[in-house]
Parts: C-alpha cells; sequence; structure tokens
C-alpha cells in the first residue's frame, strides 16, 4: 500500500500516519516485549500446569489495565494534543482511533504468548495472515475506492487490530480458563513496571525527533523521515519479532541445562547472519525501490532508510544480549539503560538535525542504539554470560560493510546483464502484460511503471541478486557445514597425497 499512501495522501497526510501510527508501534513494540518476556518467565517458574495458565491470563488483566490508565487522560484531552502536534484539533478522531488500537494490541500481545509457549505457530500464523488481508482489503476500499484518505487508513488498522486480536485473546481464554492471582500479579507488576517508565522515556525520544522536525523544518519533513522509516522496520516485523517470538521462550526453557551459554550465543550468531542479509540487501536496492514506489519528495529518504537499517538491526541485536537481565530478573537496570539513552538521544537529535537536518535524527538514533548495545551487553554478562562467537560475528559485519560500499558505489548501468534486462526482458514482459488483465488495470498503470522506469527496477534486480550473495559466508557460519567442509577438503587432500 505504500505507493498508494505516497501518492494519495502525500507529504503531510504521510507525516499524521508517522505522528501517530508509527509512534504507538513502537511504544507496542517496547511494551509488548516486557509483557511477553513477564509471561514467559514466570510461566517457566511455576510447577503447578494450573498455575502455569493463571499466569498468562493475569498477565493479560495486568497489561489491559495498565494501558487504559495510559490512554485515558490522552484521550480527554486529545483535542488539544492534536491541535499541537497534528496542527488540526479535528484530527483528534485519527488520535483516539490509534489509542483504541493501542489498548488491543497490548491486549493481544499478552494473550499471544500462550501461542508461542505452546508452540502454535500455525494458528498464530493464520491468524496474523487474516489481519493482513482485511487490513490490505479495507485499506483498498476505504482509501483507493471510497477516497476517504486518513479516515480509511485509521478505520482499517482499528477494524484488523480488533478482529485479530480479539481472535487470539478468545483461544486463550479458551484453554487458560479466566482466572486472576494477585500474588502472581504482584510477581509480573514487580517485573513489568520498571520497564514501563524506561520504555515511555524511548517513546518520548522517538517521537521527540518527528516533532523537532516538525518545528524546525516542516510537517512535510516529517514525511519523509517516515518514508525513509517504513522500510527498515520490516526487519522487525519479518526477522526480529518472528525470530524473539519463538526464541524467547526456548532460551528461558534451556538457561539452567549444561551448555546453554553456548548454544544461546550460536543463536544470535545465525539471527546477527539472517538480519544483516535483509538489512544488506534492503540497504543496497533502497534508493531506486524509492523512485519505482514513491513521488520525487521522497526519494532523499533513502540516506534515512540506510541508516535506520542498522538502527534496527542493532536494536534486535540488543533484545538478544541483554537476556541477563531478563533472566535475573533485572529489569530495572533494563529501564535506566532506556531512561538514560532516551534522555541523551533527545539532546542528541536536537543538536544533529539542526547540523545536518532530517538525517541527523536518523543518525542519532543509531548511534544511542549501539550505546545501548554496548552498555546492555556489558551488565547482562554479569547476570548470565554468553559465550559470543566474535570472530564470526566480525566475519558478518565486514563482509556485510564490504560488499554495502561495493555495491552502493558501483552504477551497472553499461553491463552486458543491465542491457539484456533492461534493453530486452522487461520490454517483453510489458507488451506481454499489456494484453492481460494485469496490463488494462486502471488504464495499464502497470505497463507504465515498468516501461517509464525500467532503469531502476533493472538495477534493483541486479544488486539485490548480488548483495544476496552474502549468503555464501554460510558454510563458515554455520559450525556443522563448516566441519564437513573441513573433512571433505581432508579427503580431498588425501587423495593427491
Amino acid at each position: 500500500m505504500l505507493p498508494f499512501y505516497a501518492h494519495i495522501l502525500r507529504g503531510n497526510g504521510y507525516a499524521v500516519i508517522g505522528m501517530l501510527d508509527a509512534g504507538l508501534a513502537l511504544l507496542i513494540s517496547l511494551l509488548a516485549y516486557g509483557v511477553n518476556g513477564a509471561n514467559v518467565r514466570f510461566y517457566h517458574d511455576q510447577k503447578d500446569p494450573h498455575k502455569k495458565k493463571t499466569v498468562i491470563t493475569t498477565g493479560v488483566y495486568l497489561i489491559i489495565g495498565v494501558t487504559t490508565i495510559m490512554v485515558l487522560p490522552v484521550v480527554l484531552f486529545s483535542r488539544p494534543i492534536a491541535g499541537y502536534l497534528l496542527d488540526n484539533p479535528d484530527f483528534n478522531r485519527f488520535l483516539i482511533m490509534a489509542l483504541l488500537s493501542l489498548i488491543f494490541e497490548m491486549a493481544g500481545q499478552g494473550a499471544s504468548s500462550w501461542l508461542l509457549i505452546r508452540s502454535q505457530s500455525v494458528k498464530f500464523a493464520a491468524i496474523n495472515l487474516l489481519r493482513l488481508v482485511i487490513g490490505l482489503s479495507l485499506n483498498i476500499w476505504l482509501i483507493v475506492v471510497k477516497g476517504m484518505g486518513l479516515d480509511g487508513y485509521f478505520i482499517s488498522a482499528l477494524i484488523a487490530s480488533v478482529i485479530s486480536n480479539s481472535i487470539i485473546l478468545y483461544f486463550t481464554f479458551r484453554d487458560c480458563g479466566n482466572h486472576f492471582d494477585r500474588h502472581i500479579a504482584k510477581q509480573i507488576s514487580s517485573f513489568l513496571l520498571p520497564l514501563i517508565p524506561g520504555n515511555l522515556a524511548s517513546f518520548v525520544s522517538q517521537q521527540a525527533e518527528r516533532y523537532l522536525i516538525k518545528f524546525q523544518i516542516d510537517l512535510a519533513s516529517v514525511g519523509i523521515l517516515e518514508m525513509g522509516y517504513k522500510f527498515p522496520v520490516l526487519i522487525v516485523q519479518f526477522v526480529t519479532t518472528p525470530f524473539m517470538q519463538s526464541w524467547n521462550t526456548r532460551r528461558f526453557e534451556m538457561a539452567d541445562q549444561p551448555g546453554a551459554s553456548r548454544h544461546i550465543g550460536e543463536m544470535f550468531t545465525y539471527y546477527l547472519f539472517l538480519v544483516t542479509l535483509i538489512g544488506l540487501v534492503m540497504a543496497v536496492v533502497i534508493k531506486q525501490i524509492l523512485i519505482i514506489l514513491t513521488p520525487p519528495e521522497f526519494h532523499p529518504a533513502y540516506r534515512i532508510a540506510q541508516v535506520e537499517i542498522i538502527s534496527m538491526i542493532l536494536s534486535g541485536v540488543y533484545y538478544h544480549i541483554t537476556f541477563g537481565l531478563f533472566y535475573a530478573k533485572h529489569t530495572r537496570t533494563l529501564a535506566m539503560i532506556r531512561g538514560w539513552s532516551s534522555a541523551v538521544k533527545v539532546v542528541l537529535s536536537f543538536l544533529f538535525i539542526s547540523s545536518f537536518g532530517i538525517a541527523g535524527a536518523a543518525w542519532s538514533s543509531a548511534i544511542i542504539a549501539a550505546a545501548s548495545v554496548v552498555i546492555g551487553f556489558h551488565l547482562a554478562q554479569r547476570r548470565f554470560r554468553i559465550f559470543m562467537e566474535w570472530e564470526k560475528i566480525l566475519l558478518i559485519c565486514v563482509t556485510a560493510l564490504g560488499v554495502f560500499f561495493l555495491l552502493s558505489n558501483w552504477a551497472p548501468s553499461n553491463t552486458a546483464i543491465f542491457r539484456i534486462i533492461d534493453g530486452q526482458w522487461l520490454p517483453t514482459l510489458t507488451e506481454r502484460l499489456a494484453s492481460s488483465p494485469l496490463g488494462t488495470w486502471k488504464d495499464g498503470k502497470l505497463s507504465i511503471i515498468l516501461s517509464e522506469r525500467s532503469a531502476p527496477i533493472t538495477e534493483v534486480l541486479i544488486k539485490g541478486v548480488l548483495a544476496s550473495l552474502f549468503v555464501l559466508i554460510i558454510p563458515i557460519i554455520h559450525n556443522s557445514t563448516k566441519q564437513k567442509l573441513k573433512r571433505r577438503l581432508r579427503v580431498f587432500g588425501k587423495l593427491f597425497n
């Protein structure tokens, strides 16, 4: 839907979405990790199967209560808040719909712990797929067909959230019952509440850069920033979140077993390889992707996106290397890291935006993310030592940086493969599409795009494939593959001795 958002809503409309939707999505991700961490941690502490289920339902009730308390004051003062932040008090309806979605999201996140603990991945994926279909269908109908603009966007988001999270809540309460335990609630509160101030501070710091840009530059520049942030967040949605949803409960299960430190370290290496591969391909082709999908006003966002990719990778790394603090239930330490880093980030954002414009916001995020990783790792290792495979980690980072700088500064337009794809394959594909239903859709819009933007499309294909060759280091990353390769080389060597 991004091309539709960009062309229909333009910079100001996209900025409103960014100011509300992206900000609340950040808050959801920050709080949800604490909720799931608390549910998983105390679930495995319980020996009684009935108590285990009570942990889940108690956690759901708690997070609903906490979120509602947070949301109510904002709803009551939604008009002045919307007037100040969005330059239009009538936009308070968007704010209210976004906050209602937040309540359902947090309830669903708490309940989803049960599906993840029970490894009901098919059911979980089916619910998310249903949400995707509902959201996409409503977006097309309300925004493109009905022309409802921002109203259509927030209405479809609210409906999709209510339906999908209600289904998750139904399955969880059906399996776990409808129980609330005060003693467990106190334990979860002691674990969760220290995280909330730090998470809120992180949320405020992320929003501060948007407001700084709005007041130091203009609202349309916020739209450009949001476009730059839109693609990197896919790393979280498609790699970090699914990975952590399944891995979080497993590492708590194995933490007390022999060899856990090494196994957790190996899993981190696999995660880093996967997230770096996705980030590398995205960073190499993002400039051309924006040229293909968006109006010229959004094209400068590619530099923001490239920096934000680093931030997204580091945020995922943070969740892995701070396991020791979660395991030891030292959430107060995590909150302090969030709080101090958020305060510094606001100052850094102000200075960087003043000096470097919109890109300064992205660089301040990356620097703070890197500092949080270093500090969090140092403190977490004291509570639970993870055996880090530093040679492999260095190989992944150095190789990715080398490939990125090589491909980013290379223009494939003079190569034979570029001329074949751009001059032969794409024109042939365009001709065949012209007589198909896709070719006649929207007065041949797809054929026009393929014809007018064949050069950046070709460049995406070539650079994307070359960046994907990063997978060739898998034999070195994967221990068993590496050992098999060594054995085969030894056998091969003996043939010539």
